[in-house]
């Protein structure tokens, strides 16, 4: 799943532009699925709407009906964002293993994408 994120984030990226942060998190170890975390500079409170239909509508693409039950939610978030703010002090490739990130309990993290001077 991890390649075919990758995959989804080059697309966003060459259709939309650079981001400043894409992950996938599992923060609830009750229903074991997987948050897809986006923040951009080019995401504002105008576009959060499109952004989230162009995700989903490339997951839809991109995914098996499997996995794409493995994922619970998308979050899009501005880059002053807490949770945000926490993960960018990671680098690409970094795999988190229960952590607390501003108060945010993380289970499991891979961070994809991280471009702090987006």
């Amino acid at each position: 799943m991890v390649e075919k994120l990758k995959q989804i984030l080059a697309k966003l990226q060459s259709e939309k532009g650079l981001v400043t942060i894409f992950a996938i998190l599992k923060m609830d170890d009750i229903t074991n699925r997987w948050s897809i975390i986006l923040s951009a500079p080019w995401i504002n409170d105008k576009n959060t709407t499109e952004v989230f239909s162009y995700v989903v509508e490339t997951m839809k693409k991109t995914f098996t009906q499997e996995e794409a039950n493995t994922i619970a939610r998308i979050g899009i978030f501005s880059e002053d964002n807490h949770l945000i703010e926490g993960l960018k002090r990671y680098s690409e490739g970094t795999i988190i293993k229960d952590e607390k990130i501003n108060g945010n309990v993380i289970h499991e993290a891979q961070i994809l994408a991280v471009n702090v001077e987006a």
